[in-house]
């Protein structure tokens, strides 16, 4: 074993590695290290159990195993496709310039519709960020599909994807030090359905103690019903040929058939529940309330919040309709969409002066989605956390990746510099004004972490409901805007009835 940096951590010693970060400085890493006991058998649908202990040096070499997972839908992002998974999936990684010091911590959460992804994908490598911004930065892996947000009836713990996670926040806080950080500065960030994570941590009455900040990148603040998460546990149940979900039967199914039945279940309820059938749901726990009602009763009051969207976001997921779209279609779709009594002809007619040129029927249809299902909710949870006099700002991303737009999860490389990865380079067109935007972000993330005020280079305002002012970053770089996209905002208003995004990143 080679030698290298040692901690002890509640469970035993790891030893990891100290690696050159891009630019020259060099960092430890620590991969793969456990921050509970693998979820398995009887563990199945129970919140997380502290982990085993292990003898001598654990070598924290190699990333932890992602959670069991299908392959993710093709789309036109790179690297998304995780390499091994299995049930024993609860680890975590840390990057750290030194193990002595007291610096802030920053915990990734990562997105894929609650049913895909992992933390060892490359384009989270975070070597960059922590050794630029002098920060511990930690990466996680949770539960996810059925294993993590399926509520069977009987014995079982529901959203046990969300409890993992803060498992993994309160592991953090333990040995923050351990690793040079300060477990009084932590930060949770993510992107779609890691962000959608936090947006429901934050709205949690056990988040106490977890985090003090956080960053949410293009999440959905939805939450199923019980009535919902019911209808989806019996789809699952039926694909494996139970009757009921009861959680004591489906603990004996092997997690090759659960993971298709997710997929079954997905085909379901697609029209009913929408095409993210896994999302958290209200259990009365952890999730009690919806996460904007929970915001604007002050329960994240102590928090942070760094909020927005990217502008495309839905172009990702086109819609296959939209192809054929004409005048009256587009109208019906549109209104189903629009706040009751919106005049559905003056909203296109705004969408179409918003997109200029390019104000195709189907670029009109997915600016509308990315409204519906992304902007305005998140707007409104800015809104709330505002309301409340907590700290909270919002910006929108606007770099135009080429043929995607400002597409969903094209911000991810930007966050960690991590270009040179699968492709991304290419992706995301990268030159010299990609270069100097990641160098924006990354500042700005960083010294919210250390802060609570994030630096852009640029006069970032607290935001209100009354001026809405909003960073954008362009491939100008930063500037700030009040209420970009005003007319078309006032259009819509979110619905926590209307189906999921069916974002998959």
């Amino acid at each position: 074993m080679s030698r290298g940096p040692v901690v002890d951590t509640a469970s035993g010693r790891v030893r990891g590695a100290t690696v050159a970060a891009p630019d020259g400085p060099r960092v430890h890493r620590f991969l793969g290290i456990p921050y509970a006991a693998p979820p398995l058998g009887d563990l199945r649908w129970r919140t997380p159990q502290p982990p085993v202990p292990w003898p001598g040096t654990r070598d924290a070499a190699a990333f932890g195993d992602a959670a069991p997972q299908a392959d993710p839908i093709e789309d036109r992002l790179p690297g998304f496709k995780v390499r091994r998974a299995s049930e024993d999936c609860l680890t975590l990684n840390v990057w750290t310039p030194a193990l002595d010091g007291a610096r802030p911590v920053m915990v990734w959460i990562h997105g894929g519709a609650y049913t895909s992804g992992g933390s060892a994908q490359p384009v989270y490598d975070a070597a960059r960020l922590a050794a630029e911004g002098d920060l511990v930065v930690v990466t996680i892996n949770y539960r996810l599909g059925a294993l993590g947000f399926l509520a069977p009836a009987g014995d079982a713990t529901a959203n046990c994807g969300l409890h993992d996670q803060l498992a993994a926040l309160a592991w953090v806080r333990v040995h923050a030090a351990a690793f040079g950080g300060d477990a009084r500065r932590v930060t949770a960030f993510g992107e779609s359905a890691g962000a959608g994570s936090i947006l429901h941590l934050l709205a949690s009455r056990l988040r106490k103690g977890a985090f003090e900040r956080a960053i949410v990148q293009s999440g959905e603040p939805r939450t199923l019903t019980r009535d919902e998460a019911a209808v989806v546990a019996v789809a699952v149940a039926r694909s494996v040929g139970l009757g009921a979900p009861d959680a004591g039967r489906l603990r004996t199914v092997p997690v090759e058939r659960l993971v298709a039945a997710q997929e079954a279940a997905v085909a379901e309820t697609a029209t009913t529940i929408g095409m993210m059938p896994f999302n958290p749901s209200i259990d009365g726990d952890l999730c009690d309330r919806t996460v904007r009602d929970a915001i604007g009763a002050g329960r994240a009051d102590d928090a942070a919040i760094v909020i927005g969207t990217t502008r495309d976001e839905l172009s990702l997921f086109a819609d296959p309709r939209a192809a054929s779209l004409d005048g009256p279609r587009l109208a019906r779709w549109a209104a189903r969409l629009l706040s009751d009594g919106a005049d559905v002809d003056a909203a296109i007619a705004a969408y179409e002066a918003q997109l200029g040129d390019g104000a195709t029927k189907g670029r009109i249809w997915d600016a509308l989605r990315t409204d519906a299902y992304m902007r305005i909710p998140n707007l409104q949870v800015a809104d709330a956390h505002a309301a409340r006099g907590a700290a909270t700002y919002v910006y929108r991303f606007d770099w135009d990746a080429p043929g995607l737009g400002a597409a969903h999860a094209v911000d991810v490389p930007f966050v960690f510099g991590t270009f040179d990865r699968e492709g991304w380079g290419r992706t995301i067109g990268y030159d010299a004004d990609a270069a100097r935007l990641s160098a924006v972000i990354r500042r700005a993330w960083a010294t919210f972490a250390a802060t609570g005020v994030p630096d852009a280079g640029v006069d970032w305002r607290a935001y209100d409901s009354e001026r809405r002012p909003t960073l954008l970053l362009t491939r100008s770089g930063a500037l700030m805007m009040d209420d970009p996209g005003g007319t078309t905002r006032r259009c819509l208003t979110a619905q926590a009835s209307r189906p999921s995004s069916g974002s998959t990143t």
